[in-house]
């Protein structure tokens, strides 16, 4: 019996998402394709490996089973696949930037373009999920990764420094009646339903809609995404708001949705995360991207695409 590495990689990609969309959409294949290749792994291992709905993907006890076996060929393959390259490109270095949400927002490409003066550097940029910053850096599949504050970790296998503030906003319809304005309060949008992130990480998803509110209250939460694309799409469609960092109104800007500046509460912090222990190359693109961000600061503050919460 021989199962081809593809085929492996497709399976362990459906299991982290857990949705054939987005999985096929990393993948870079059609959701028929993907199910198609899935349900030929089966046949081949003898059972179903995903509980399908209209609603849900599940791991089944065989999928859960097979899982680790089959991360560690896809790993061990890409391994040995880097090992080759460095062969033909002897002195080369990659480096695997994560990036969640919009990063950095605006300093990211600055970083990038400092970044890009590292002589025989490589650089890939990789999506990572809200919560998934930990699970990726650890298993290698990235070196470093941008991403929002606050962020559930183990101190002792990652390390996080803060880069860079900026504000919130409140994303909403442009037909909200807030939607014209420069800037609000949070006290203005007790009645609103507000769309999250999925997962338990019950302290972030608190800090990110503002719960308790400054006279006690609890925001009124509705439908969760697993993706910044996801909340969007769902304020989109009048299921509720979502607030985000300022940088989301210049990385994903839409004709359908407004962006407007929060006035009274904490700024997002954005952090630089590695594993504890860093490779050289890690530590190298480390300092580029605090100095680049001091820089910044000592420029004027907040890049151009930022949203000025005080204007």
């Amino acid at each position: 019996m021989e199962i081809a590495i593809p085929t492996l990689r497709y399976f362990t990609v459906l299991a982290q998402e857990l949705h054939f969309g987005r999985a096929a959409e990393r993948l870079t294949i059609s959701s028929p394709s993907l199910s198609q290749q899935i349900a030929g792994l089966e046949r081949t291992v003898g059972g179903r490996l995903f509980d399908r709905t209209s609603r849900s993907v599940a791991l089944t006890p065989l999928g859960a089973a097979l899982l680790p076996h089959a991360t560690r060929v896809v790993e061990a393959h890409d391994d040995l696949t880097a090992w080759v390259s460095e062969q033909r490109s002897p002195g080369e270095t990659t480096l695997r930037l994560g990036v969640v949400a919009a990063g950095a927002g605006p300093l990211t490409a600055a970083i990038m373009t400092a970044v890009s003066h590292i002589p025989h550097l490589r650089l890939e940029m990789r999506r990572v999920g809200f919560f998934d910053v930990q699970e990726e850096l650890v298993a290698r599949r990235v070196d470093a990764v941008l991403a929002p504050a606050p962020l559930p970790h183990d101190d002792d296998l990652l390390a996080t420094a803060p880069l860079w503030t900026e504000p919130r906003v409140l994303i909403m319809r442009a037909s909200h009646p807030l939607a014209s304005r420069a800037s609000i309060s949070i006290d203005e949008v007790g009645d609103e339903t507000f769309v999250a992130v999925s997962g338990d990480h019950a302290d972030a998803i608190a800090w990110w809609t503002v719960d308790p509110r400054p006279d006690g209250s609890h925001p009124r939460l509705g439908p969760r995404a697993d993706d910044i694309e996801g909340l969007l799409e769902l304020v989109s469609a009048g299921m509720g708001v979502n607030i985000a960092a300022a940088s989301a109104a210049a990385h994903y800007p839409r004709a359908d949705l407004a962006f407007v500046p929060i006035r009274d509460i904490e700024p997002a912090t954005v952090l630089l995360c590695t594993r504890r222990r860093r490779e050289p190359v890690v530590a190298a693109f480390a300092e580029i991207a605090q100095t680049e961000a001091r820089r910044a600061w000592a420029e004027g503050g907040a890049p151009r695409g930022t949203v000025d919460a005080d204007r």
